[in-house]
């Protein structure tokens, strides 16, 4: 979680690298973020919260460390030799700041709703839905139909980079990440330098979460977590009492699950 302070100073940093972009970028971009501030504000950068960031602000909040680790990558990989010259400081920038943008939804729907369903939230962790009145897309693709709904234009780099960002977490992204052929590689490590610093970002986020809800503590572990834990309990209180119809061979099928070999 994150407190309403810092949700706004979030908001403010985000909207100033925005307004920092070249005005070809945010002269189209700024006023539509603007226009939906109260939703992409408050909204979660995932569902589920052992992910990443499942809280109000979540979004912005997993989106600018992202920002901060690519700039610290495109620092590493200048210093290590690889080559920065094919694309500019400021694709890289834009691509990291719109590459989620998608979650936001449609202009006309969210994307994210707060589940109304207790069971699932206790049970799967399960804090938002997702909502299917809207068409169902990948969000690196919602994120480039936003762009281009509201006129602001993407270069090749930047279309790869927002479009790759997922890596071989997306099995479409193969054909690029997975080339057999030298002239069908990417032509810049842009894409991989965004995935990586998008994935460092998101583990991170899941320490986090890890170090308020420690796997140790038994009451994180919500009961009846699966079928197969059910299933055993349910069998180690069957007895002849409470069920007449039982016989002790059936009875002793069921004890032998239960011995050690």
């Amino acid at each position: 979680m994150v407190s309403a302070e810092k949700i706004q100073n979030n908001w403010d940093r985000f909207v100033k690298l925005i307004n920092d972009l070249p005005k070809g970028k945010s002269k189209n971009l700024l006023p539509n973020i603007k226009k939906h501030e109260d939703r992409i504000k408050m909204m979660p950068a995932s569902a589920r919260d052992w992910h990443h960031s499942a809280f109000p602000g979540g979004f912005i909040d997993h989106t600018l460390r992202v920002y901060d680790c690519a700039l610290e990558m495109y620092n590493l990989w200048g210093k290590m030799g690889g080559d920065i010259a094919p694309y500019t400081l400021e694709e890289l920038l834009f691509s990291v700041l719109v590459h989620d943008l998608g979650k936001m939804g449609l202009d006309e729907g969210e994307y994210y709703k707060p589940n109304d369903s207790q069971w699932h939230i206790d049970k799967l962790g399960q804090i938002y839905k997702f909502n299917t009145d809207i068409p169902a897309m990948k969000v690196a693709e919602r994120s480039l139909f936003l762009l281009q709904n509201w006129g602001v234009k993407v270069t090749l780099n930047e279309h790869l980079a927002i479009s790759l960002h997922d890596g071989l977490y997306d099995d479409s992204n193969k054909f690029y990440l997975m080339s057999g052929m030298k002239e069908t590689r990417l032509r810049n490590h842009l894409p991989i330098l965004i995935h990586q610093a998008d994935q460092m970002a998101a583990y991170i986020e899941f320490e986090q979460w890890v170090n308020k809800n420690p796997f140790t503590n038994s009451n994180s572990r919500p009961k009846n977590a699966s079928k197969g834990d059910k299933m055993l309990r349910k069998a180690k209180s069957i007895n002849i009492e409470n069920n007449p119809n039982l016989t002790a061979k059936t009875l002793d099928v069921i004890d032998s699950f239960f011995k050690k070999d």
